[in-house]
């Protein structure tokens, strides 16, 4: 069965809140934080298939880091992050 946008939405959101529970340090938190943020604001997007999504928030998430000028080290960790979190939910 194909999962919906919103289902691998909240399926990567409960891993990051996982993570963001066993953070140790502020950075991790913030990253944490960040990519919760943004995978509200775009959980009721249509559409169904986990690579999909990935894919299609990649692109959100990249726009979004350099239109919000986050600095070019948060940016390589918060992708870094993404890309653990999708791995590890998968």
């Amino acid at each position: 069965m194909t999962m919906t946008f919103a289902e691998r939405a909240d399926q990567l959101c409960d891993r990051l809140r996982d993570m963001e529970h066993h953070a140790e340090e502020g950075d991790q938190l913030f990253y944490c934080a960040y990519l919760l943020g943004l995978l509200g604001l775009h959980s009721s997007a249509e559409g169904e298939g986990k690579e999909a999504f990935d894919r299609d928030f990649t692109a959100i998430l990249q726009e979004t880091l350099e239109a919000e000028g986050v600095t070019t080290n948060d940016q390589a960790n918060i992708t870094s992050l993404w890309q653990t979190v999708c791995s590890k939910a998968s």
